[in-house]
């Protein structure tokens, strides 16, 4: 009972994270999210480039093989998942709630239409969630079962066929496609992009190590995350 309590415990915590950082987004974007005027931009830049440097440690730090191995010493196997899913969710908050704005009129003003890309965005990315095990991918099966599940499967169906990474096209799509453009969204925005370059390569450098010359087939035919080649 305790561990379906923490697996789920975990899961919206997780959840909260994602939805208040898109509710960030989506309310700078469009110019509702409430600011003050940042007198200075060194100290407000320093702190958004530490937020972003511990979002990018914890989010690719306890993804890599070498600490899911240390995490097992401390938590049962059936919770790492979860251990992972909740910090994140913890630390995707703390950087948006701490985001400070930066001084400056946004950078443009455009039709409030536009946030539809955005909407669409985040909508792709709902879609491809459902293309893969939800319950697992977020630790709710393993604290459910108390079993941590079997070698996972290459998904290359679906948006799989298009790009390689639709969840991260589908995150990018719904922070850029936004109206309105204050200097510190940007800033949150360009970091996220770098993260997302970065973590892409991280990340199939651990897909190669998994499914070996499947994924490098896969890899040949299909692109990371722009669904055309040049």
């Amino acid at each position: 009972m305790f561990r379906r309590v923490v697996a789920v415990i975990a899961y919206l915590i997780g959840l909260a994270g994602a939805s208040v950082f898109f509710a960030y987004g989506l309310g700078a974007g469009i110019g509702v999210w409430p600011r003050h005027e940042a007198t200075s931009a060194a100290w407000p830049m320093g702190v958004n480039l530490g937020l972003l440097a511990l979002f990018a440690m914890q989010h690719s730090g306890m993804a890599r093989p070498a600490y899911k191995k240390y995490i097992l010493r401390i938590v049962p196997e059936c919770l790492e998942r979860s251990a992972y899913v909740a910090t994140s969710g913890l630390v995707l908050s703390l950087l948006t709630v701490l985001w400070q704005p930066l001084p400056g009129e946004p950078l443009w003003h455009g039709p409030i239409a536009i946030v539809a890309v955005s909407l669409l965005g985040a909508f792709g990315v709902g879609v491809c969630a459902t293309w893969f095990d939800h319950a697992t991918f977020f630790g709710l099966t393993q604290g459910w079962t108390g079993v941590r599940p079997g070698p996972a499967k290459l998904r290359i169906e679906g948006p799989y066929r298009l790009v390689r990474h639709p969840l991260m096209l589908g995150l990018l799509i719904a922070i850029w496609g936004v109206p309105v453009m204050p200097r510190e969204l940007l800033m949150m925005n360009l970091g996220m992009t770098m993260y997302v370059l970065v973590a892409i390569r991280w990340e199939e450098h651990d897909l190669v190590r998994e499914f070996g010359s499947e994924y490098e087939e896969y890899r040949r035919r299909v692109p990371a995350i722009v669904p055309w080649r040049w």
